[in-house]
């Protein structure tokens, strides 16, 4: 169990929601979903939560700073995180700024900061045991001859687990001649940015070859320049000629094959993954991101405009509870339309509206699964058609009233 209470921070008013396996949020511009992604990302990240554990308030400006959204540390404001996995109770409660810490284990309670931290550290999940030790022993090996601080970012590093891909990616598909000048200016950077670039130029590193059957080309990176090779025209051209749609999603698609092969990301956090696509690629980018991240226990949280990602997420939904209510009975018909890799149970997914505008009432965060049909309620699916068809009406009035 995961639950995120917010009230104040920022554009976000009053909010409570439960993190499951999958979640998406969605609502109008400027309404405070990039917050609530940022601090998500925060808060599951064992090495971030560990950092506002022990360093209390200054590790919570650091970690907001990090992600850019520090100008929110003002005011009364009120984050609460709540976690519990295997007789592990934590609760982190921070009060404009101010950072109370405690945890239960077999119902004892816990308030010093290390041991906490250190009863946190044994949940944290690992995925690839012998490559993460491997680069921690590589890491440690003669550390009295490297750079101090060298080899603490390359140990946060390590010990980071969530992942935070921004809607700026399109800006990515030319790194490879922004890093030099990013590099040395990167202290103005956003450390978010610069740590999901780190991921791209290492997955480009490795990938110097990939194919992306979702954009259909085939990536090619030979440095300093990365090329795409049309599926259809079998044409190669630099990746600076693509269309919008291939330079936002490429970046994604690498670091995501990427960090699933050689990083220890549990907690995926992923801002706008539609971006510049055709509405059919929008459904396929879902399904390829449930299909590949959602599984041995990751999580994947999504903020999205888009309808066609409610609709194809609704569908999944409707498939898993379809399976759940009749089995291998349907299972064969189910899977002849869409990959079971794609089926949904509404416990392992949470979809939440935010705005008052969004919602229709003076709700800023409305949970928009029907808890008896286990679905996205239709209302949310059909907020803007609806306001569409009400408008095509009044024309149409208008033209009655001549």
């Amino acid at each position: 169990m995961k639950q995120l209470t917010v009230k104040s921070f920022g554009p976000v008013k009053d909010l409570v929601i439960e993190l499951k396996a999958v979640n998406i949020f969605f609502g109008e511009q400027s309404i405070g979903k990039s917050t609530v992604a940022k601090l998500i990302t925060i808060l599951t990240d064992y090495y971030c939560l560990n950092t506002v554990i022990i360093k209390k308030t200054e590790g919570w400006k650091q970690q907001l700073k990090a992600y850019d959204i520090d100008e929110y540390d003002h005011g009364k404001y009120s984050v609460i995180y709540e976690f519990e996995q295997d007789n592990v109770k934590l609760r982190l409660n921070i009060e404009s700024g101010k950072v109370v810490s405690s945890l239960q284990k077999d119902g004892i309670t816990i308030t010093n900061k290390s041991a906490i931290t250190k009863e946190l550290s044994r949940l944290r999940p690992i995925f690839h045991e012998e490559l993460f030790f491997n680069k921690l022993k590589e890491t440690l090996s003669d550390v009295e001859k490297k750079d101090t601080k060298e080899v603490l970012t390359s140990l946060e590093r390590l010990a980071c687990n969530s992942l935070y891909i921004p809607a700026e990616r399109i800006v990515f598909s030319l790194f490879n001649k922004l890093f030099p000048a990013l590099a040395l200016v990167k202290e103005s950077v956003p450390q978010y940015l610069l740590r999901f670039a780190l991921d791209l130029i290492n997955a480009k590193s490795i990938s110097k070859r990939f194919d992306a059957r979702l954009l259909n080309i085939t990536y090619l990176h030979t440095n300093p320049n990365d090329y795409f090779i049309d599926g259809n025209s079998r044409r190669k051209y630099l990746l600076s000629q693509a269309s919008s749609g291939i330079q936002s999603t490429l970046p994604l698609l690498l670091v995501v094959e990427y960090t699933l092969n050689h990083r220890e990301y549990s907690s995926y956090v992923i801002e706008e993954p539609e971006t510049n696509l055709f509405p059919e690629k929008q459904v396929d980018l879902l399904r390829y991101l449930l299909r590949n991240v959602n599984k041995e226990g990751r999580t994947i949280t999504i903020t999205t405009h888009s309808p066609y990602l409610l609709s194809a997420l609704n569908n999944s939904l409707f498939a898993g509870s379809l399976f759940n209510r009749y089995g291998v009975a349907i299972e064969k018909s189910l899977s002849a339309i869409l990959p079971k890799e794609s089926w949904l149970s509404s416990n392992s997914c949470s979809v939440y509206s935010l705005g008052e505008k969004a919602n229709g009432d003076a709700t800023y965060c409305k949970s928009v699964v029907d808890m008896e049909t286990g679905m996205i309620d239709s209302n949310a699916l059909d907020g803007a058609s609806l306001l569409l068809s009400e408008e095509f009406s009044k024309v149409e009035d208008a033209l009655l009233n001549l």
